[in-house]
């Protein structure tokens, strides 16, 4: 079985954050974030790996790997471009697991290389493989039909988890082909890498929705590829060397601690050299073309620029206003939505945590 995630209000469980919010509205029931609970399950008490090198843990995702590939008729690589899904396809390659298809987004409506340039390495490096340990390269690029869904006013019920893309994303392009079990597919994606709670001084595994695995909520036979329910060692080994990687300070001071937040680029070097996933790219590394807040990145820039070279206005007057509607329907319920300007973005849910322990994990946390 793939990797199961929901939101959760009284007994209703909901695959799109924006029905459960209309479901708060009527039943002022509280939305909690809950991530595949056999999973969470296996975390508990597992011991701290006495070896964290960067080999261990790479050879913790390849053991991942083989097992998927030796449990599934078909393999779909998700390639985001960033370190996550580059690691993925490299250790496939070097260690000859054939992937039956890679299927890349991108920005481009016309294969602007500038729009593109965070996917094309990888792309290049795929297509070298195409018929040897990948079988197919699929590059899915927006069009103008793949905007057709602003047109409905609802169309942010539609989306998975708290999704808001305004580039087409999977909700838009790939849905169909990502959930289409009758082939046989599972779908591997990359995801955010460990995200430490630390809490009254002390550290908690947890994961956030706001990050990429909730993109994928309510797609069948998808498996995030950090969080393995066959290898719940991979998820522990990763998160105590990116403990280690961290300042002292960021270990013991209240708050959240994750990749795309920290600015410093010399704790991003130690969290990516002790996960072993450092591309030679800086700018894959560091994030310079995505991830930024309320999506005032490179690549939306690019695709924004690209729409009003095509004509289409239309599309930015119509996300902007939709915006403006789901905040004014919302804007009203604890934690749900903030907005700058014309962007919107949701708050953040956390799933359920479990403490860090210097020789283990604890517990699930009660909430």
């Amino acid at each position: 079985m793939g990797f199961k995630q929901h939101y959760i209000a009284g007994g209703t469980k909901f695959y799109n954050l924006f029905k459960a919010f209309d479901h708060y509205k009527q039943n002022q029931e509280f939305i909690h974030y809950v991530l595949d609970p056999d999973f969470v399950e296996g975390l508990q008490n597992i011991k701290r790996p006495k070896n964290l090198s960067p080999t261990y843990v790479k050879n913790l995702m390849i053991k991942s790997l083989k097992n998927l590939r030796k449990k599934h008729n078909k393999i779909r690589l998700a390639f985001g471009g960033g370190t996550d899904s580059w690691t993925i396809l490299k250790l496939c390659v070097e260690n000859e697991i054939y992937v039956d298809e890679l299927v890349c987004g991108v920005v481009s409506f016309n294969g602007n290389v500038r729009s593109d340039l965070e996917y094309l390495p990888g792309l290049k490096y795929a297509k070298k493989q195409e018929g040897q340990t990948v079988g197919k390269v699929i590059v899915e690029r927006p069009t103008e039909s793949s905007l057709d869904f602003i047109n409905n006013p609802n169309w942010f019920k539609e989306t998975n988890g708290p999704c808001l893309p305004i580039r087409p994303f999977y909700c838009q392009l790939g849905k169909p082909r990502m959930n289409d079990s009758s082939r046989g597919f599972i779908t591997i994606s990359g995801m955010e890498k460990p995200v430490v709670q630390v809490k009254d001084g002390q550290a908690f595994w947890t994961q956030v929705d706001l990050n990429a695995i909730a993109e994928w909520m309510g797609i069948e036979n998808h498996y995030p590829f950090y969080y393995d329910k066959d290898n719940p060692e991979l998820t522990v080994a990763m998160q105590y060397s990116f403990l280690e990687a961290l300042p002292s300070r960021m270990r013991t001071t209240d708050g959240v601690y994750g990749y795309s937040i920290i600015h410093d680029r010399d704790v991003k070097d130690k969290v990516l050299d002790a996960l072993g996933i450092r591309t030679e790219k800086p700018w894959l590394n560091y994030h310079f073309l995505g991830k930024k807040p309320y999506d005032y990145n490179v690549k939306t820039k690019h695709f924004i620029k690209e729409l009003k070279a095509l004509g289409m206005h239309d599309y930015l007057d119509k996300w902007h206003m939709s915006m403006k509607y789901i905040y004014d329907t919302y804007k009203d319920i604890p934690y749900s939505v903030t907005m700058q300007g014309n962007h919107l973005k949701t708050v953040g849910r956390f799933s359920q945590s479990i403490p860090i322990y210097n020789d283990q994990f604890g517990k699930i946390q009660e909430r």
